[in-house]
C-alpha cells in the first residue's frame, strides 16, 4: 500500500471508527478540512490513544445535517 494511496480498500470504510483520511476520502475533501470540522465541533470525533477517529455514526449525522441544510 502506497502512503499516498486513495483507494477505498486502504481506508477500512466498514470500520466503526474512521481515520480522518477515510472521512476525507468519503466526503471528497482535504484531510485538513476534516480536522477543521472536528475542531469546530461540526464533526464529532474521539481520541484513541494519540490518534483522532470519527465514529461512523457521527459521519452519517454530519451528512444528514448537510442534506437538511440544502
Amino acid at each position: 500500500m502506497s502512503t499516498a494511496s486513495t483507494k477505498a480498500e486502504d481506508f477500512a470504510l466498514d470500520s466503526m471508527l474512521l481515520k480522518p483520511e477515510a472521512v476525507a476520502y468519503q466526503l471528497q475533501i482535504a484531510r485538513t478540512r476534516v480536522f477543521a470540522l472536528i475542531k469546530s465541533g461540526e464533526l464529532e470525533s474521539v481520541r484513541v490513544g494519540t490518534s483522532r477517529r470519527v465514529p461512523r455514526e457521527a459521519l452519517e449525522r454530519y451528512l444528514e445535517k448537510l442534506r437538511a441544510a440544502s
